[in-house]
């Protein structure tokens, strides 16, 4: 015991350290004093807790001293340390009394952590001598107390504690009870915010990533730009993490501005080591040099976790860790805006990057909702508000919270301005955060930086910098910089992509140029003030850039008003056009986007000197036009882009363009030639002639591009074949042949030895005589090829060449949805193989060995006769195989095989078996990455599930002879568990506590009796239970541990077990049907819940016996009050429908590809009458569909971009039934279409065109829905796609405009109405689909016989079991 001196010093020291005792040492002093004692107290000491130590021998008198009791009383752990003479102390067991009676009477959590010091739990319980005999001596001197002592000490052996033995190593208990202790008091972490939305994920992730059980090294970077929460996210791992590093943690905040001076960098480095290694060992340095010297020291000898937050520089990164070795496990943590500082040099361990993705739209409106109305919901006259301003926030957690805590408390009138404001000015909070990355840009940077915000987001890089680099910007540095610092990126198709924050920013710094004269703007982006500058007739030298598109009506700059516009260099124009003499003019004009122009050019010599990219969109210019000009004196041209040119049958003449790098011709549909010139355009790098049905052949010139390096003919329909002279284009990298008309490949293809990716899928359009095809024998000439696809091939018959062996270099082959039947075994040679798609190669017997660099292998086949013994393929992560019997209810397998080898392959992650009565490998268990299980018709009886700790999907179909399924506690990460067709299956167990299991599907386990421990399930979301007509037992009325907000589906399960046929919460459920079971069909019919509107748009074809193409929107959270027959009407109008008809369907059965009408299941909507029944009908199911046939309203415009893209979509998808014999698909020519007619191939008069669809926008009862699909969520839109803010264009207005500028757009056309299901990539299946070939000649109409098909019920099944 101290005296009462010490006693003072180390209380007052408590709480000068800023509170009272954490830890409370119990012990008896001659035992541990000086050895287990003393170095468990400096160890917490040095770890940062404050610790109570007491030594019984100074204790003078019989009561418990007051500060003593004031240290119990002030702690929150206890920890008892029980060795051989702690009995004989009273003051050790009166300290015990009182431990014991604080945690049990206290009002916040309190612990006791004994540790049993070289005795067994068995003397601490006194059924040996050692404490026994103790005791007996105190009942003499203290009968009155010895009871007490008892039950306290009958208390804490009940307690799980640590047993330290005499010849064991008491250094690893005491740092084993430290990190416990850190654990409990979250000593060493760091405050966040109570408001978070969406960061479990991404904790998982990182700290998936850090797997801290590892003993390597590891550095993680957390990178992004600024405020889109990577501090946040280090913060929450740090908390999760530290107390496996015991007190060696350390969390270094803001780096880059601590960093500023030499004092703040030495700070830094101290408080480094201080966390280490505690403030006794901490060396007085005042240089950064001796700072790094003591690190050096330090970091090596010990297992550390740093966190080192918004590092800007590689300098900071060597002060604060240096370039020594760290002690294995050790962990480090960097979140920058730089991810060039993360390639440390000199750094010993494994260093991986970690992008900070934006919040999706759900969580960035809960996030805002609880900081605007400290709930996760909007009040319902703020929703539209709140919906409107998180669309604007992009995603950004700081702009969302700043903005959202700005609001509270405000009223309605205060949010409309700030809504306002938003989109013109940002937040000065957020400002300030973001331009901290644009401030340290240099002059050329932050001129490429603006120029993004204002004008090319979403524009090809390859593109902008050809024009930078004509303006002496050091591009391709200014990108590098940019991308590095998160402030841009360069996402698919090499498109530059820039945050919307950023975006806003940007434009804020233009305004600031000049705020009141906007002549001394450097750009211009609002189509309204741009007009305003060009029509003033002062110069506007400062104006660099202007967007010209969006103008309410027709826009004509004239000669004089470009004139004074002599420093602009792009130009982004939409229906616009240029009038009068240019002669003058001395443009330095770069780049034009021209979109939607007048067909009557009338400007004259303008000539683009300098131009370099030209982009020309949706236009009837004729081949005789003289807009083409513009062109032609383009001596400086670099990438020309002529999409939508509807009218020209053949290209201009660009011949003089000799430095032109990269044409792209798409979707100009009565483009029927390439002139021959093409072969004189010898600088072409990337060449894309895609969506051009008329192409029929190409000149043999085209071998003369040998620069060309990619080159697309993507969906040229008509195309058969390619010229010989392709052989020549020996830069060629990429050919991409997808969906052409193109029969077969010249063997000169050999030839092309730097081809690295070839694409050539198919879909199902092959014409009936065309019976076999095959690789050309050039093919294994491609030694450099990495990508082959041939997926489609339905005519690919018979063994694959053996050739196929000399591609050493390959990494992604696809034979998916061909008739192979067997690969050769010269595959084994190609040992960089990584993916083998073999998806619906229903020839396939056996596969031979295949080559162990396989990632990803995945197999259906029908034939199938033997399962494979994979397991030399240990780096598989994907594997599936399938027998398709889950399809046709059969297999060829013999009996016998089995899949014991699947043990091996450790490093799975995604595993399908469909293998009827095959059986169940145990080594199923001996998979510690598996994270998605599929298992589909085998021979199971029991499933063991507890070695899969990281499975998070398991999917259980057709298994019939499984009996029970349990799952463990082990299985922390599982979500989502399916169950369908298990016939035998009579009991489900949910063993432990989860809180990651989020939805449950049980669906035809008709033996199934019960379904046990949904309780444990806190987290669950959605569960449905169907078809399970045996179940007793499912829900406990008195459960309350299942969240009120689950959704819960019970239909078919029985008479004991209410059934509902419509999805409610589980409140509704357990209130309404479970602790009241009183007349549940009758209060079935009178209860209101919620429920969804899912519209379908469509329309009629020409003799109205048949609705047409049609799209979906929905809306959520309607209540059967809340519906009337207007308020329907006016949803129509505002997604821009003038209805004609409505109906909703009756008699709901799971196909949504159906009409009301023609099911005859539908009701019309005429009044409210209907509309209120309707309602009552949703209100018990959850959801209504609602067919819609309708006509544009005149009054909302359409723009040219959803002209174009509906005009599209309905090419592919109106279908037309004919030739029921099962020809096959036929995309012949017209001059084989009488061939074609004379084998017997039926005509049909329900043809179909783009002709169709431009007549069709007159009809009255044409229907077409906005531009991009829409999805409503509690009255909200959300706008998915390029069409900007859902804005449309009359349809009717944009075909009379045609009829005065456009020939008919399409005399030629080759229409394929292919789908592929949705979900993985791994199951591209082929549908049901027509083909329609129109031509002058004749109209041929086939559909696929039933060998090409795949049964669509089967299809969506199969993807709903590996989904």
């Amino acid at each position: 015991m101290a005296n009462s001196g010490v006693l003072m010093t180390t209380d007052n020291a408590a709480r000068a350290l800023g509170g009272e005792y954490q830890v409370f040492l119990s012990f008896r002093g001659p035992d541990t004093r000086h050895g287990f004692t003393d170095f468990l107290y400096n160890d917490l000491v040095d770890a940062g807790v404050r610790v109570f130590r007491d030594e019984d021998e100074l204790r003078i008198g019989e009561v418990i001293d007051e500060n003593l009791l004031c240290a119990i009383n002030s702690s929150k752990i206890y920890i008892p340390i029980f060795s051989e003479t702690y009995a004989s102390s009273k003051w050790c067991f009166r300290e015990l009394v009182h431990i014991v009676d604080n945690v049990s009477k206290s009002d916040v959590e309190k612990s006791i952590l004994p540790i049993f010091f070289n005795v067994e739990l068995e003397d601490v319980k006194l059924k040996t001598p050692l404490y026994n005999d103790a005791f007996l001596e105190h009942e003499k001197r203290f009968p009155e107390e010895v009871e007490a002592w008892k039950k306290a000490i009958g208390h804490v052996d009940e307690i799980k504690g640590w047993n330290v033995k005499k010849n064991q190593s008491q250094a690893k208990i005491v740092r084993s009870v430290v990190e416990k202790v850190l654990e409990m008091l979250e000593i060493k972490h760091k405050s966040v915010t109570e408001l978070l939305v969406g960061a479990d994920d991404r904790v998982k992730e990182l700290t998936d990533l850090l797997y801290v059980n590892h003993d390597d090294v590891r550095l993680v970077g957390i990178y992004g730009m600024g405020g889109i929460g990577k501090t946040t996210l280090a913060k929450l791992v740090f908390n999760q993490l530290s107390s496996h590093f015991g007190k060696c943690c350390s969390f270094l905040e803001n780096v880059r501005e601590n960093s500023l001076t030499k004092k703040g960098i030495v700070h830094l480095q101290k408080k480094l080591l201080f966390d280490i290694v505690g403030c006794g060992f901490v060396e007085k340095f005042k240089d950064i040099e001796k700072g790094m010297r003591s690190i050096g020291r330090t970091l090596p000898t010990k297992k550390v976790f740093l966190v080192l937050d918004d590092v800007d520089n590689k300098e900071h990164i060597k002060k604060l860790i240096g370039k020594f070795s760290l002690h294995s496990g050790s962990r480090i943590i960097i979140t920058t805006r730089n991810t060039t500082i993360l390639q440390v040099e000199g750094f010993k361990g494994e260093i991986r990057e970690y992008e900070m993705r934006k919040m999706d739209y759900c969580h960035a409106f809960q996030l805002f909702c609880r900081h605007a109305f400290g709930a996760d919901f909007a009040w319902d006259d703020f929703h539209r508000l709140s919906s409107d301003i998180v669309s604007h926030m992009g995603g950004l957690p700081l702009a969302i919270e700043v903005v959202g805590s700005l609001l509270k408390g405000k009223d309605k009138a205060f949010w409309k301005e700030t809504s306002v404001r938003l989109r013109e000015v940002p937040e000065k909070e957020i400002l300030e955060k973001l331009r901290i990355s644009y401030n340290n840009l240099d002059e050329y940077q932050q001129q490429i930086f603006l120029d993004i915000a204002c004008f090319f987001s979403h524009e090809k890089k390859t593109d902008a910098i050809y024009m930078w680099a004509d303006c002496q910007l050091y591009p391709q540095r200014g990108i590098d910089v940019l991308t590095s610092r998160c402030l841009v990126k360069i996402g698919h198709n090499d498109m530059i992509q820039m945050h919307d924050q950023l975006i806003d920013m940007g434009r804020q710094i233009v305004r600031e140029e000049s705020s009141s004269d906007l002549g001394r703007q450097s750009r211009l982006w609002i189509a309204k003030e741009a007009l305003e500058i060009i029509k003033t007739e002062e110069r506007k030298d400062k104006v660099l850039a202007l967007d010209i598109n969006g103008s309410d009506y027709p826009i004509v700059i004239a000669n004089d008003e470009f004139e004074r516009l002599r420093n602009l260099r792009s130009l982004k124009l939409g229906t616009g056009t240029f009038a009068g003499d240019f002669v003058k003019c001395r443009s330095k004009l770069r780049w034009i986007s021209w979109h939607s122009p007048h067909p009557n050019f009338k400007a004259e010599n303008l000539y683009l000197d300098h131009l370099v990219v030209f982009k020309l969109d949706l236009n009837g210019f004729k081949d005789d036009s003289k807009a083409w000009d513009l062109i032609k004196g383009a001596r400086n041209l670099k990438v020309l882009s002529l999409t939508r040119c509807y009218a020209i049958t053949t290209i201009p003449d660009f011949s003089k363009c000799l430095g032109l790098e990269r044409l792209t011709l798409a979707h100009c549909y009565n483009l029927k030639r390439i002139k021959s010139f093409i072969g004189d355009l010898q600088s072409l790098i990337e060449l894309e002639v895609e969506w051009c049905t008329g192409i029929v052949d190409l000149p043999k010139e085209m071998g003369a591009l040998v620069k060309l390096k990619r080159f697309s003919l993507c969906r040229c329909l008509r195309l058969r074949e390619l010229p010989d002279s392709v052989g020549n284009l020996t830069s060629l990298t990429e050919l991409n042949l997808s969906n052409t008309g193109i029969r077969k490949l010249p063997n000169t293809i050999g030839k092309l030895k730097s081809l690295c990716v070839l694409h050539f899928p198919r879909g199902p359009s092959f014409h009936r005589k065309h019976h076999v095809w095959q690789l050309p024998s050039g093919i294994s000439m491609l030694v450099d090829l990495i990508d082959l696809n041939l997926s489609g091939h339905y005519k690919l018959e018979g063994e694959i060449p053996v050739e196929i062996g000399e591609l050493s270099r390959l990494r992604s082959l696809g034979l998916n949805c061909s008739r192979i039947s067997k690969i050769p075994e010269t595959i084994n040679k190609l040992h960089h193989l990584r993916t083998l798609n073999l998806v619906g190669c229903d020839g396939i017997q056996m596969l031979p060995e295949l080559p162990t660099s396989l990632v990803c292998l995945q197999l259906l086949s029908a034939s199938l006769l033997s399962v494979p013994n994979l397991s030399n393929l240990t780096n598989l992560i994907t594997l599936q195989l399938s027998d398709c019997s889950d399809i046709t209810c059969e297999s060829k397998i013999i009996t016998g095989c089995n899949l014991r080898w699947i043990g091996r392959l450790s490093r799975l992650k995604c595993l399908y078996l469909n293998l009827l009565n095959v059986p169940a490998p145990p080594e199923l268990t001996s998979l510690p990455h598996l994270e998605r299980l599929c298992l589909s018709c085998l021979n199971l009886q029991t499933l063991p599930l507890d070695g899969l700790p990281q499975l998070g999907h398991l999917h259980v179909h057709g298994c019939k002879l499984l009996r029970r399924l349990s799952i463990p506690l082990e299985l922390r990460k599982l979500e989502s568990m399916h169950v369908l067709d298990c016939l035998d299956l009579v009991e489900i167990k949910y063993l432990g506590l989860s809180e990651s299991l989020k939805s449950i599907l049980v669906c035809g386990c008709k033996s199934l009796r019960g379904i046990s421990g949904l309780s444990y399930l806190t987290k669950l979301e959605h569960l449905e239970i169907t078809q399970c007509m045996s179940l007793i037992k499912l829900i406990d009325a008195s459960c309350t541990n299942t969240a009120d907000d689950c959704i819960v589906k019970i239909e078919e399960c029985g008479d004991s077990v209410p059934s509902i046929p419509y999805e409610m919460s589980m409140k509704c459920y357990r209130e309404e049907f479970l602790l009241d079971t009183s007349d549940i069909e009758s209060k079935s019919d009178k209860m209101e819940h919620p429920f969804t509107i899912k519209f379908r748009y469509g329309s009629k074809s020409s003799d109205g016996s048949a609705w047409r193409g049609w799209w979906e929107t929905e809306m959520k959270n309607f209540t059967p009050d809340s519906v009337t027959y207007e308020g329907l009407i006016a949803c129509m109008k505002d997604f821009g429908c003038r209805v004609k008809r409505m109906w909703y369907e009756t008699r709901w059965e799971g196909h949504e590809d159906i009409f009301c009408e023609e099911s005859n299941k539908g009701v019309e909507i005429k009044s409210d009458e209907q509309v209120k029944e309707m309602a009552q009908l949703a209100s018990k199911r959850g959801f209504i569909i609602l067919d819609v046939l309708g006509a544009v309203n005149r009054t909302e415009g359409y723009d040219d971009d959803t002209i174009s893209m509906l005009r599209e979509v309905w090419t592919m998808k109106t279908d037309v039934y004919s030739n029921e014999d099962g020809a096959e698909w036929d995309v012949s020519g017209p001059e084989e279409d009488l061939d074609s007619s004379s084998e017997g191939e039926s005509q049909t008069d329900s043809t179909s065109s783009i002709d169709d669809f431009e007549s069709e926008m007159g009809n009255a009862e044409y229907f077409e829905a906005t531009g991009n699909r829409k999805q409503m969520t509690d009255g909200k839109v959300g706008h998915h796609g390029t069409v900007d803010e859902g804005e449309t264009a009359s349809i009717e207005n944009r075909k009379e405009k045609r009829d005065e500028t456009v020939e008919p757009a399409v005399q030629n056309v080759v229409q394929s109405t292919y789908q592929q299901c949705e979900g993985d990539e791994h199951h591209e299946m082929p549908c049901k689909a027509t083909t329609e070939v129109e031509d002058q000649m004749e109209i041929a109409s086939v559909k696929t016989d039933r060998t090409a098909e795949t049964d669509p019920v089967p299809a969506k099944r199969r993807r709903r079991e590996w989904d």
